[in-house]
């Protein structure tokens, strides 16, 4: 359903530079000659391909997507945010391949790690929901809308779960909300069809 929330990857994180010892010119030549750049570039390549592919949107590529999240995940080059991320888009792949416990375990990582970004707990509202618990979605979303007034999902989110428990007024003003602010996001669209779809429904009741 939620195909493709945003997900930001915040900076890039930066490769520190190995340290070498300081050779004489002819050792270093030979080590230069023996090392060459197929012993480094392939892996920096490899490390930013996997990156990309992390972060990548296109739900087709749902499996090389927790693989590749999997891997940089392991190389320890991330910490912080950049990691909690990391995490928050592997649990993306989980949420598509409907492995929704692995999701959820991914979320719960991304959120110890920085629990100041809004899309887990968005994301984390919506696997919730899949799975018929509506009042963590009603907690996740609120807790995404605190960081984040803007995102329309959450409210489009939080709006289907209160329509589902028979909240119908809070229902209808949080399908209002995500209609009334600017798109935000590559989920920004989705949220208000959804909206709009959701309030037809709603017509009468």
């Amino acid at each position: 359903m939620l195909a493709g929330i945003l997900r930001l990857f915040v900076g890039r994180a930066r490769v520190r530079p190995r340290r070498t010892p300081v050779l004489g010119a002819g050792l270093l030549l030979a080590a230069a000659c023996l090392a060459g750049p197929v012993a480094v570039v392939p892996a920096a390549a490899d490390y930013a391909a996997d990156r990309d592919l992390c972060h990548t949107f296109d739900a087709d590529k749902t499996p090389q997507k927790i693989a590749a999240c999997t891997r940089v995940i392991k190389t320890g080059r991330l910490s912080g945010r950049n990691l909690a991320i990391a995490y928050q888009d592997r649990a993306e792949g989980y949420r598509l391949s409907k492995e929704y416990d692995l999701a959820l375990a991914d979320f719960e990582r991304a959120i110890k790690i920085d629990s100041q970004i809004a899309y887990p707990y968005l994301n984390r509202a919506e696997v919730w929901r899949l799975k018929g618990s509506y009042d963590q979605v009603i907690a996740d979303a609120t807790q995404a809308i605190r960081l984040d007034p803007a995102l329309n999902a959450s409210y489009a989110i939080r709006g289907m779960a209160y329509k589902e428990i028979g909240a119908i007024a809070k229902a209808r003003e949080d399908f209002d909300h995500a209609l009334a602010i600017p798109v935000k996001g590559n989920d920004g669209n989705w949220a208000q069809d959804v909206a709009r779809a959701q309030l037809k429904e709603l017509e009468g009741k």
